[in-house]
């Protein structure tokens, strides 16, 4: 694992289309800003995907379509 220093409104690069901005350092959390193309899923890992059928489900409602993705 990689692990990175940075401070308030810095970046980080991740290959040519992804970019990490910290957004806000309050207490204990730090606030991420994502920028990427819409076609990457993001999701946070503690929240748990329990059937693929979810994972469809939120896919197609992630890049705003009617039908469900085919994994």
């Amino acid at each position: 694992m990689l692990v990175l220093t940075r401070k308030k409104n810095e970046q980080i690069q991740i290959a040519d289309d992804i970019v990490l901005t910290v957004a806000r350092i309050r207490g204990g959390k730090v606030k991420l800003g994502i920028e990427c193309p819409r076609k990457i899923p993001i999701r946070r890992n503690e929240v748990p995907i329990e059937t693929l059928d979810e994972l469809e489900t939120l896919l197609a409602l992630q890049f705003g379509k009617q039908e469900q993705i085919t994994l």
